[in-house]
């Protein structure tokens, strides 16, 4: 089945600690319903809200959530979850470690973004493919912030964002297209047309450079 290769749709989603904008990007196809998110702050707390619109269908959609293992990923999967006469929710995650967190169920693979091959098992027989994977940047040792040390951060071997939220997206969508997926969600972040944004500086790694190069 064919697919569009640009994205109609965008949606501002989550505000994250660091001042971090989400953002869907949904490809046109036949999927019936939409993944909508907000965030707001109260009392100083920070509240997510996930919701799944759906829209009238006859049969239910089998929606593959990669990066089911992290913060976002994880919402959505159990969302999806939580309307079984809708949708056939299944994940994939990175490790087994992640797997069992997320319950074990055996809708859940552990593949690899970064070998497209090992991306084929999971979808198979999928509807909507909704990417939630990401590369995470991580605290070097040492930091102290009782000292008024500013953090420093680096990405480890393999993690870096070239590597995940580039190629990694990437084989995630010619691997759909390839299974006949009718519908893409691509969840990326905003700031990815600023070269100056300070998120490029994590690392060293132009986090939202390669981000939106994978939007492209």
């Amino acid at each position: 089945m064919g697919m569009a290769t640009r994205v109609p749709f965008v949606s501002p989603t989550i505000f994250s600690p660091n001042q971090f904008h989400k953002h869907c990007c949904v490809a046109q196809g036949s999927f019936s319903s939409s993944l909508l998110s907000h965030a707001t702050r109260r009392n100083n707390k920070r509240f997510i809200g996930i919701s799944v619109v759906a829209m009238a269908h006859s049969s239910k959609s089998t929606v593959l959530v990669t990066g089911a293992g992290g913060r976002t990923g994880q919402i959505v999967y159990k969302k999806l979850k939580e309307r079984p006469d809708e949708y056939i929710a299944k994940g994939l995650v990175r490790t087994e470690e992640s797997k069992q967190k997320i319950g074990a169920a055996d809708d859940v693979f552990v593949g690899d973004i970064r070998d497209s091959e090992s991306l084929a098992p999971a979808l198979e027989g999928i509807d909507a493919l909704i990417i939630l994977t990401s590369a995470v940047p991580q605290i070097k040792p040492g930091f102290d912030p009782t000292k008024g040390q500013s953090p420093e951060f680096y990405f480890e071997e393999g993690a870096f964002p070239e590597q995940v939220d580039w190629i990694g997206q990437k084989n995630q969508i010619d691997a759909a297209k390839a299974a006949g997926v009718k519908q893409i969600v691509l969840v990326g972040s905003m700031g990815g047309t600023d070269l100056n944004h300070p998120l490029n500086n994590l690392g060293n790694a132009n986090i939202l450079v390669w981000k939106r190069k994978a939007e492209q």
